[in-house]
């Protein structure tokens, strides 16, 4: 397995830097992608709700590894890098 570089994601074996415009799916209280994936649970995480956020947003909240927003992590979780989401 090739390494990932920090704030990158894997296409095809080429590493490709996140541009911050990439969606992400969130825990609505604590705007953490990890606790929507169910890896990292905040206390409130129990009935709250869905937020999108742009990877630029989630970098200036600064409260969780870039690692949880590459498409390497969407293809894991929801079996394709799709970002539409459609919500």
């Amino acid at each position: 397995m090739n390494a990932v570089a920090f704030g990158a994601t894997s296409i095809k074996g080429a590493t490709v830097a996140l541009s911050g415009k990439e969606k992400v799916l969130v825990c609505g209280k604590c705007l953490r992608a990890a606790c929507w994936y169910g890896e990292f649970m905040c206390d409130d995480a129990q009935g709250a709700d869905l937020k999108i956020l742009q990877v630029n947003d989630l970098r200036k909240l600064n409260r969780e590894h870039e690692d949880f927003w590459t498409d390497e992590k969407m293809i894991e979780i929801y079996g394709d890098a799709d970002r539409t989401f459609n919500t």
